[in-house]
């Protein structure tokens, strides 16, 4: 470790809140080319992991720490973050970044890593730690279990389905009173048609009654 400076030689700059998990950002192409700037990445996630958590805040992300792989030395840079409202309108904060340390530089010198069978096993998680993914099955915002059933498809039309007791009697009452309005509507007409042959009758004894009195004068 070389060129190392706390937070004391930083003064008057924000410092981070404790308990704030930190942001990483690694520079250089040698992170990914570099089988031994690899593991180290990985030993530094691990060292800086902390407590797992299922979520985070914004207000939780205050700073940054940047490593740089140049050359033959590693530069550890740490930033206090504070978002700013978006002045495009985003509804991402915009995030101003100011030095507060603490900073350091590193040279690796020599190393000694597992053989990578060890390695690879120790980078296995315990089948208690792993979550396996149920198969339409999901989570939403609200925290509640979402489930998708696929069924084949039903034919609507000819299914019947089992009435209950109060349909039933609903039927039966829309039928009884159906039948009641056709006996009332034929006996309407049956009324009618007896009226209308009265009349005809009466018409025709008033016809006739003039005759029979005419005879009678003669």
């Amino acid at each position: 470790v070389e060129n190392y400076k706390s937070l004391n030689h930083f003064k008057g700059a924000p410092k981070k809140r404790v308990g704030s998990k930190p942001m990483f950002l690694f520079v250089g192409d040698k992170w990914t080319k570099d089988e031994t700037l690899k593991k180290f990445q990985n030993l530094i996630l691990d060292w800086f992991r902390g407590d797992p958590v299922d979520a985070l805040s914004l207000k939780g992300l205050d700073h940054v720490i940047q490593v740089t792989a140049l050359e033959e030395k590693v530069y550890f840079r740490t930033y206090y973050v504070k978002l700013k409202k978006n002045p495009s309108g985003d509804k991402s904060p915009l995030p101003l970044l100011t030095r507060s340390g603490p900073d350091w530089d590193m040279t690796i010198r020599r190393t000694h890593f597992a053989s990578p069978d060890m390695w690879k096993s120790s980078l296995k998680l315990p089948k208690s730690l792993t979550k396996k993914k149920t198969k339409n099955q999901k989570t939403n915002a609200m925290g509640e279990t979402v489930g998708r059933i696929h069924l084949e498809r039903q034919d609507i039309d000819s299914a019947t389905g089992r009435k209950t007791k109060a349909i039933r009697v609903a039927e039966a009452n829309e039928k009884r009173e159906e039948r009641e309005a056709i006996e009332e509507e034929q006996k309407r007409e049956m009324e009618s048609e007896g009226n209308m042959d009265y009349s005809d009758d009466s018409d025709e004894d008033e016809d006739e009654a003039p005759r029979k009195s005419k005879r009678r004068k003669k």
